[in-house]
């Protein structure tokens, strides 16, 4: 089968587009980016969507300015309406005291979903594949996670999707054979001196040394805490209701009083408290009080109301 429908396939096991979706990609220029713009090319008439790209230039390389060219020139030839913006990076990093990739990530998706509120698009796509998936497996492993995080990167996210997530390396490197799809390299992908980069290039190696189909290993792992989190999911909507700016959490002393507490976190855009800190709140007293990531969090009886605090100036 070509690959192009084991992508299709994909698409329509998630359900990650609805017929009419108006699908903005994110394309740097790269190899996989590339990819799935050509795939979702092909695909836009068996899936009824239409398709958009957005590039952001970084303005971290010298390359830069002519990746962002190679993306337009790209779109033209496809007669794909095309987006760019080009902020300094770098700068921006800098001046808010943040590290590169975190500065990065943050900006890039900021444009995206400018692009989707002014434009008109009702979907992200972002081309990660299995081996970031595996990536990010690992990473969360090793710096401390939950069975909800664990399963990496998901095939969609709020209006985040990832279509060619089940795509390996192989699969990959065969479809920019067979179809002669152009692309450039990142060579910032090559320093270990980002974590992501060190997994990628010194860890997994070792995996391939025990099992060279690691990646197709690991995506049938998170396929498992795929459907973990889906259950997680329904359990949050049974038990969490949003009132007045809240969210009104109740607990019902099990396991999953936890991972639905992170996950009230997670929709507040704050990163989850730790499993120490997490007992703290789940255990407080009625009437008990605790503020935590910019959140505050009041216990009645068994219920937990939690709020963004609001920072005023001048005493207003």
């Amino acid at each position: 089968m070509k690959l192009e429908f084991e992508v299709l396939k994909f698409i329509r096991k998630y359900n990650m587009y609805e017929e009419g979706d108006r699908v903005l990609l994110g394309v740097s220029g790269g190899r996989d980016s590339m990819v799935m713009l050509d795939i979702l090319h092909k695909l836009k008439e068996n899936l009824n969507i239409s398709i958009g790209v957005a590039h952001f230039n970084h303005s971290l390389r010298e390359t830069a300015d002519q990746e962002e060219d190679f993306v337009n020139k790209e779109c033209r030839k496809r007669s794909i309406p095309f987006y760019s913006k080009k902020v300094d990076v770098k700068k921006y990093a800098e001046e808010n005291k943040m590290g590169i990739e975190e500065a990065a990530r943050k900006l890039r998706y900021a444009f995206f979903n400018e692009i989707l509120d002014n434009k008109m698009y009702d979907k992200i796509a972002i081309a990660h594949y299995s081996k970031d998936l595996t990536e990010t497996v690992v990473y969360r492993l090793i710096k401390g996670t939950g069975i909800l995080g664990i399963g990496g990167i998901m095939p969609i996210y709020k209006n985040v999707t990832r279509p060619i997530l089940s795509l390996n390396f192989e699969n990959l490197e065969k479809y920019v054979t067979i179809n002669n799809v152009k692309y450039v390299v990142d060579e910032s992908n090559y320093d270990t001196k980002y974590a992501r980069n060190k997994i990628r290039h010194e860890i997994l190696p070792k995996f391939a040394e025990i099992n060279e189909k690691y990646e197709d290993a690991v995506f049938r792992f998170s396929e498992i805490t795929w459907q973990y989190r889906e259950y997680i999911n329904n359990k949050y909507n049974e038990r969490v209701v949003f009132k007045d700016n809240k969210y009104i959490l109740k607990i019902e002393n099990d396991f999953f009083d936890s991972e639905i507490l992170r996950m009230v976190f997670l929709e507040f855009g704050e990163f989850p408290p730790s499993k120490e800190e997490v007992l703290k709140i789940l255990t407080m007293k009625s009437k008990g009080k605790r503020k935590i990531n910019n959140l505050s969090i009041t216990k009645e009886k068994n219920m937990l109301y939690i709020s963004k605090e609001v920072n005023t100036l001048g005493g207003k």
